[in-house]
């Protein structure tokens, strides 16, 4: 049996007994999408490590992935 995309209800390219480390798509703690959801609505910001390390206040880190995240 195929799983179904979390978002659209699509039916997706994997069995639901599938491992997830073979899927693509798959975001832990909530299932898996399809290719064009995953594509569409996940975005990945890069944090520079110097950054997480160097700000010790969860508030500002927040703050400087925030301008990172409306910079792309």
């Amino acid at each position: 049996m195929k799983d179904r995309c979390i978002i659209c209800d699509k039916i997706t390219l994997y069995d639901v007994t599938d491992h997830i480390d073979s899927r693509y798509g798959y975001i832990e703690g909530a299932g898996q999408l399809c290719i064009d959801c995953y594509e569409k609505e996940t975005k990945c910001v890069q944090v520079p490590v110097s950054e997480i390390v160097n700000t010790p206040n969860d508030m500002e880190l927040g703050n400087k992935v925030r301008k990172l995240y409306n910079n792309i």
